[in-house]
């Protein structure tokens, strides 16, 4: 098969560079084109700083200018939202599939906000532009998805946000990764909220409580819930299993159920290796009294949460045919 053309939009933010180590050697895209502000531009791929774990990808590229992009089957946006305003709708114009990471147009009509195992339907209205979530949606919406089934007359969520959900900066201040940081996350909770109901359709009371702690990746969150109808615990955990997607960055296991408390240290990367590392969300301390629920949930933010999550995004849309040389 011929490798459909990509351009990467975003060359040093750490949701760029996840997209750039994460399409190196993928199967259905090849990076041809990056594009980066003016303080990289011109410059050779290799001069950049490399700011992620492993091993920067061998790119032979030089960055280009945000106007200046080729022309290429699919372009993945990392932009800033307000620069992401005017770009995408002009790269959409020439016919260019934008899948983007950006919060900008997550809520517009005809721009599909999809995570593939949750509402795949919602692609029938895609026209050449879909976005993927907030990163802290991930990991509330995918063991929550199998319960709506039941009725959900509550939910209550608590966030534990990792550094790196700010963006690089974050990472390399000492004084932050050492506890100093601030926890509020402006804005936060009014993303999770409506991004929550467009995908599940919920219609109940839900409160949300967004925190910055000082980890340098991986968010998360611990759920309660009040279900319409009693379920013992093996119900609910066979609800919350999602089927595997047969695309390049689908894991083996969309949603890993264990006994324990997920943790960053053994279960940031859960998914397998390669493109399914880190696509994982691992749910866990799950505790049924009566008609309540509780359950803490972990996925990777910059992994899952973002560039795994955009390609897996335009993975299926190749995959329902929308995408083609």
């Amino acid at each position: 098969m011929t490798k459909l053309s990509t351009v990467i939009l975003g060359a040093t933010g750490l949701v760029g560079q996840r997209l750039q180590q994460r399409l190196e050697d993928h199967p259905l895209f090849e990076v041809v084109a990056i594009s980066g502000s003016k303080s990289t531009v011109g410059k050779k791929y290799s001069q950049l700083e490399w700011r992620l774990e492993g091993k920067r990808p061998n790119f032979e590229i030089t960055i280009c200018n945000i106007d200046e992009i080729p022309d290429v089957d699919v372009a993945f946006s990392a932009l800033p939202s307000d620069i992401a305003e005017t770009i995408e709708p002009k790269l959409v114009g020439r016919g260019i599939h934008v899948f983007s990471n950006a919060s900008t147009y997550r809520m517009t009509q005809g721009v599909p906000l999809v995570i593939p195992e949750i509402n795949p339907d919602e692609m029938d209205g895609y026209s050449g532009h879909a976005c993927a979530t907030n990163c802290t949606v991930i990991p509330v919406a995918m063991p929550l998805s199998g319960l709506t089934k039941f009725g959900i007359n509550s939910v209550k969520i608590n966030t534990m946000q990792a550094l790196s959900g700010a963006g690089w900066e974050l990472l390399f201040d000492e004084s932050a990764l050492a506890g100093n940081v601030d926890r509020f996350i402006p804005g936060e909770e009014e993303k999770v909220l409506t991004e929550l109901n467009y995908l599940l359709n919920l219609d109940c009371p839900i409160s949300v409580s967004c925190n910055r702690v000082a980890e340098p990746d991986g968010h998360i969150v611990e759920v309660e819930l009040e279900l319409a109808d009693i379920q013992d615990i093996d119900s609910i955990k066979d609800a919350m299993i999602i089927p595997r997607l047969e695309l390049p960055s689908s894991p083996q296991h969309p949603v890993m159920i264990i006994d324990d408390v997920p943790n960053r240290d053994q279960h940031l990367w859960a998914g397998g290796e390669g493109l399914d590392a880190g696509m994982a969300t691992v749910v866990g301390g799950i505790k049924v009294d009566g008609s309540s629920v509780t359950f803490t949930a972990l996925s990777h933010n910059t992994v899952r949460g973002a560039a795994g999550g955009v390609i897996l995004l335009a993975e299926f849309a190749a995959q329902l045919g929308y995408i083609s040389k």
